[in-house]
């Protein structure tokens, strides 16, 4: 009974092998073979015009003289025969294939094959994986659809491992056995079935525990935020490894904003909203899929940690500093237990020491590590040391961490602190336990820090986050249709377009020319600024910026001096109070829309690398969340004497200036507010760049 449209491509009945052989090394016999290697029921029939026999098994000469129409059909041969076979199995009403080979032929008419082949695919209503793919594993039913052989003894378990590189859809599904799957999936050129459909269908799975994904790109936008959606809503955390984040756009931006965002800012800003846990490299990816593998929710509180050695317990407290994790203390009532439990020199605390004799070690660290996880600042528990197979101390603190983990509903897991050591036989009785072994400290703490960020994801007030706002003001509607008849807006524009959508700054006046000057002075507050309002991206650059001054004849001065050098046209400005500077920006992104870019500001925004991105808009509550990542948020909290700035008022601004962004659309391709002044006094935007849409 098909439930889900994918459903005959990832769990066929039946399928058919186009392309197997009897030949013993090669690809079509390894295909047929893999089909069944971890216990397969359905019915497998091979296909090859040449042969009537391989292994014992009947070989068909066409998909026509098949005795059923299976439901998925294994493409396995040669780029130039794949669109005969797809023709034949649209023919015959198949619901799914797989295609191996790149689909690329020299000399190839117009469309090419790949545009042929999902055109044809689409219009049957055909899942398709592939082109260019090395195929999925299904180990509920048991199915491996591979052209290529690879070892027996897959797991199966709550892991959907969706890739689209195939070197990492081996790496963890051949090697790691650590981890179990209910789903592996090498997606190649995505031709029809994308990442998102793949999303979609382990999401209907209810064994499904985590998603991990490595992307290079995404190919259908709008499907893969629907599953984030679907996976944030459903509790299903997504663990994803995304490659390819360079800065190409940089060489092509006007804004700072542009030059920061690179390719990478919209993927971050999806990520952010939907809670996604961002890796960095296999090894990361791996420890946080077995983590959240294990089903238990981290629980308020900050990491514990149980070390059997003084040396390493140092090191361990070394890297969680530079991760940003703290060990918070534990109540008097769980010291007095763990203490009755140490050997004399020792004494609780976390992270602990347990190490001392080994007299009665599996009771004793058995109930030290429980005791120590239970405790109400704990949110999940980390017994870090050395294990391997055939090791008799490591098989005793084994068994003592599998029998403290029933002891807690809190995740527990054992770490290994040198990843390269044999525990495939301590991995496997631990997983019988529910305990995960996670190798690498590093590893253990990044994926101990990606449960507790899940968690306060999942906690927070605005989960359902902010959506865009689509009623404006008239006022407000007509910036969006001046912006798409210029290039860019002046900094007077930009400033009254920042004023009439809610973001504060401070008074100013335009001058065209030296008989406005004295006009414009008449109308502000001293000390002033002077800026030129020439066509100059970049005024601090140029010399365009002059600061503090205190009078009429200075001003009128300094104008006829940055008049000579830049041109007549400037802007006049009441001088804003010293405060810590921030710098907001935006890039309006083909896939995932409008993104906003809160950094560090001054001349110091494209040095610090102290940049957030989100997706606009974002409420109060979220630019706040935004602000306290930052590192500069130390300083916007005061420091040496200074006092704090209005975090409430910096959050309202940060707010109002998503909430345009997201009005204006692609109207405005990027911008700039650099500096936003924050003081105890409020936030007021100093400066602004707004540039139209791409032409």
């Amino acid at each position: 009974m098909i439930h889900h449209s994918l459903d005959a491509l990832l769990k066929p009945r039946s399928l058919a092998i186009v392309g197997a052989s009897d030949k013993p090394d090669s690809n079509g016999n390894a295909m047929l073979r893999m089909a069944t290697i971890d216990g397969f029921e359905g019915a497998v029939y091979p296909v090859n015009p040449r042969l009537t026999e391989i292994e014992g098994q009947r070989c068909y000469p066409d998909l026509a003289c098949l005795p059923e129409v299976p439901d998925h059909v294994i493409i396995g041969v040669a780029s130039r025969f794949v669109e005969g076979v797809l023709d034949q199995a649209i023919a015959l009403g198949v619901r799914s294939a797989s295609i191996f080979a790149s689909c690329y032929l020299e000399g190839d008419s117009t469309p090419r094959l790949p545009v042929r082949i999902a055109e044809k695919a689409k219009s049957a209503g055909m899942a398709l994986c592939g082109a260019n793919c090395m195929g999925f594993y299904t180990p509920s039913i048991g199915l491996r659809v591979a052209s290529m052989p690879s070892p027996p003894g897959l797991r199966e378990g709550g892991i959907a491992w969706i890739a689209q590189s195939g070197s990492t859809f081996g790496a963890l599904a051949h090697n790691d056995r650590r981890l179990g799957f209910n789903l592996c999936v090498s997606t190649g050129m995505e031709l029809v079935t994308t990442v998102a459909d793949y999303m979609d269908w382990a999401l209907a799975q209810p064994e499904t525990r985590v998603i991990g994904l490595f992307l290079e790109t995404v190919r259908a936008p709008g499907r893969f935020v629907a599953a984030l959606k679907r996976a944030r809503a459903t509790g299903i955390p997504v663990v994803v490894l995304k490659v390819g984040r360079t800065e190409v756009s940089a060489q092509m931006a006007v804004s700072h904003s542009g030059a920061i965002a690179g390719n990478d800012a919209a993927y971050r800003a999806l990520f952010r909203k939907y809670g996604v846990s961002v890796v960095d490299d296999m090894d990361e990816m791996a420890a946080t899929l077995a983590l959240f593998e294990s089903g238990r929710a981290a629980a308020p509180g900050g990491l514990g940690v149980i070390s059997d050695s003084g040396g390493e317990r140092e090191m361990i407290v070394d890297l969680a500093e530079g991760i940003g994790l703290r060990f918070p203390g534990l109540s008097a009532e769980t010291c007095a237990r763990i203490n009755a439990q140490l050997e004399p020199g020792l004494h609780a605390e976390n992270p602990l020491d347990a190490f001392g004799t080994l007299n009665d070690l599996i009771p004793r660290y058995a109930a030290m590590t429980a005791d120590l996880v239970n405790d109400p600042a704990i949110a999940l528990g980390l017994f870090m040391s050395d294990p391997r197979d055939g090791y008799g101390y490591a098989l005793k603190y084994s068994e003592a961490v599998a029998m403290a983990a029933g002891q807690t509903e809190k995740p527990l897991a054992l770490v290994s602190n040198y990843s390269m050591v044999d525990d495939h036989l301590l991995a496997q009785k631990l997983h019988a336990a529910g305990v995960p072994l996670l190798r690498g400290t590093r590893n253990a703490l990044r994926a101990a820090k990606h449960a507790m960020a899940y968690r306060d994801f999942l906690a927070s007030a605005d989960v359902a986050t902010t959506e865009a706002d689509s009623t404006i003001t008239q006022k407000q509607a007509r910036w969006r249709t001046t912006l798409t008849e210029t290039d860019r807006l002046s900094e007077a524009e930009g400033l009254t377009m920042l004023r009439d959508f809610g973001v504060a700054s401070p008074a100013l006046a335009h001058v065209e020319g030296p008989q406005d000057v004295s006009a414009a002075l008449e109308q502000l507050r001293f000390p002033v600024v002077l800026k030129t309002a020439e066509d100059h991206a970049h005024k601090s650059d140029v010399g365009g910026v002059i600061l503090n001054l205190s009078g009429v004849s200075e001003a009128q001065a300094a104008y006829a001096t940055m008049a000579e050098r830049l041109g007549p046209r400037a802007i006049f400005m009441e001088m804003a109070p010293k405060g810590v500077e921030l710098a907001l920006g935006s890039v309006w992104d083909v896939s995932f829309g409008p993104v906003i870019l809160v950094s560090a500001g001054g001349i110091l925004v494209e040095f610090l690398g102290d940049s957030i991105a989100a997706l606009a808009p974002v409420s109060e509550p979220e630019a706040l969340d935004i602000l306290q990542e930052m590192k500069i948020y130390r300083l916007l909290q005061g420091v040496r004497g200074a006092a704090p700035a209005d975090l409430a008022d910096a959050a309202l601004q940060i707010a109002a200036f998503s909430r345009m962004i997201a009005a204006l659309g692609s109207a405005c391709s990027e911008s700039d507010i650099n500096p936003l002044v924050c003081t105890p006094q409020g936030a007021l935007a100093l400066d602004s760049l707004f540039v139209g849409p791409r032409r």
